[in-house]
């Protein structure tokens, strides 16, 4: 592993200014009724103009192939569970909506000084969200769903298998995303180059520059799910490099809402495959309001869901556009993500919902195998024309699978069993060439083994042993080169991302140890 300087943090603010004092000693309804006075005497538009998004992205297709060597399937004495979901009303419930048109003051009030928010909330105290407190599934513990995040995270990665250094990886990774975040709050897989060399300390280009402009939306949807999952909030002061935390998930927040319609799709419709977009971003909306129960953010999140759910084909899961009729597993998966989030957070998902999930994931993963297909049965490698040919085929539709199946109906059937074992078949490996470099299958296969075996198994030592050496000792680690902190765009899935692409995901998957603690999502 390359040897990384500490981190120097840089002096916060004073812990308790005069209106956080004010905050936390006035009823709730005097502080309500003064802060929205304050609000409604200050309060100006802002109008961000959001990036033009292509609208023509390379078709992703199916190329079959047959399974080499089949796993027998397992003992039918092993049956799977029912669908165990908490019964809830039918009737979808609609939060008030927060006018979409209201904006912050110079000094962002209405993002810091909502119900249930203070200066307390910060990435070393207990958030404010629904998730951080309540429990889902078998194992949760006081600290909630997101508990993990806000403390002790050295403990987890330690009990979890992570190398001393995973914090510090995660950490350096977030900051080259911060300094690579464009002006109006959204990360670009092209445009990031034009922020190289903001920072003094950092010289050069991140070159190469690899990426469609049309993913921006999901591209940052992902990103903020990188600051989310390591604890940072819009209440954030951490300062690293001279740019605040909490600023960079705020301005990212922000450029989501601007960017999502009266319908509740964030992203244009115009863009080829736009629910892998809307979905992303949804997933970050529901984590940023779980996380700290904004009113800012709940209207966003709940209208992200309703898009979502209206565009569901009924029984069965998504593909690239509302109810267009056919399914995939692939973007099936961020649904599921999305679906799962916004339920912790207090929303409310329908029963239909999950059991459209986990019925297309039975359709399309046959018992004798258990290798998930892409939009059938048929397992087979799944490739751009042209692009991507050359790149190893990997079961990353059966790791997604997996994960949605433990999310939603636990670890206790055969296929979670079976998913698990054609994982361990095909460890990460950053090889020299590239070819064997999939940042999207290990990003799924982490949380699913991880969620699947436990941070005690030796299956999941198999595989944090590998995941450990493939993203630990190729992380850019040149001080002073701005590529620092950052993944090189060369994976199979690159040429729709970029170096965002696998940065986000690169410190994702090395948050599995503390993101979602072991057992806290769905049963046993």
């Amino acid at each position: 592993m390359h040897e990384k300087d500490p981190i120097e943090l840089v002096a916060d603010e004073p812990n308790h200014p005069l209106s956080d004092r004010i905050v936390l000693a006035a009823p709730w309804w005097a502080v309500s009724g003064f802060f929205h006075l304050i609000i409604a005497v200050i309060c100006m538009y802002i109008i961000a103009l959001l990036p033009k998004l292509d609208s023509e992205v390379p078709a992703v297709i199916r190329t079959p192939t047959p399974p080499s060597d089949p796993i027998r399937p397992f003992s039918k004495e092993i049956q799977p569970k029912e669908l165990d979901i908490p019964e809830r009303s039918q009737e979808q419930v609609i939060m008030p909506a927060v006018p979409s048109d209201h904006t912050e003051n110079p000094t962002d009030e209405d993002f810091k000084k909502v119900k249930g928010e203070s200066s307390e909330a910060l990435t070393n105290q207990p958030f404010k969200g629904r998730g951080t407190s309540g429990s889902i599934g078998a194992g949760s513990g006081g600290g909630g769903v997101y508990g993990g995040r806000h403390g002790g995270k050295e403990l987890l990665v330690a009990k979890g298998g992570g190398h001393p250094g995973s914090l510090d990886a995660v950490m350096n990774a977030l900051r080259w995303l911060a300094r690579h975040q464009n002006e109006d709050g959204s990360w670009s897989a092209q445009g990031h180059t034009r922020r190289c060399g903001r920072i003094a300390r950092f010289q050069g280009v991140c070159s190469p520059v690899t990426g469609e402009e049309s993913f921006n939306v999901g591209l940052t949807g992902l990103s903020l799910l990188a600051f989310l999952g390591a604890g940072y909030t819009h209440l954030s002061r951490d300062l690293y490099d001279g740019i605040r935390f909490g600023d960079v998930v705020r301005n990212g927040v922000k450029y989501l809402q601007q960017a999502q319609d009266a319908s509740g799709r964030v992203g244009a419709e115009d863009v080829s495959q736009h629910m892998y977009n809307h979905l992303i971003a949804g997933f970050a909306l529901a984590e940023a309001f779980g996380m700290t129960n904004s009113v800012m953010v709940r209207d966003s999140a709940q209208r992200a869901l309703d898009y979502t759910l209206a565009a569901q084909n009924p029984g069965k899961g998504w593909r690239y556009r509302s109810r267009s009729g056919d399914t995939d597993s692939s973007v099936t998966g961020w649904a599921a993500q999305q679906l799962k989030s916004a339920e912790i957070a207090g929303l409310t998902v329908p029963r239909e919902a999950y059991a459209g999930v986990l019925a297309w994931y039975d359709e399309v993963t046959p018992d004798s195998y258990w290798r998930t297909g892409y939009t059938d049965s048929r397992a087979g490698k799944v490739v751009k024309p042209g692009v991507n040919e050359r790149f190893g085929d990997h079961p990353a539709l059966t790791a997604i699978s997996v994960m949605a199946r433990v999310f939603i109906r636990g670890r206790g059937e055969p296929a979670v069993r079976g998913g698990t074992e054609l994982m361990l078949a095909d460890l990460p490996e950053w090889d020299s060439s590239g070819l064997k470099v999939d940042l999207y299958y290990w990003y799924y296969g982490s949380f699913a083994m991880f969620q699947a075996e436990g941070p005690k198994s030796p299956r999941w030592t198999k595989w944090n042993d590998a995941i450990k050496k493939a993203l630990l000792e190729t992380q850019d680690a040149k001080e002073g080169d701005c590529r620092h902190g950052s993944w090189e765009p060369v994976d199979r899935w690159s040429s729709d991302g970029g170096r965002v692409y696998t940065t986000a995901l690169g410190a994702l998957t090395l948050q599995v140890y503390y993101r979602y603690a072991f057992g806290i999502l769905g049963g046993h």
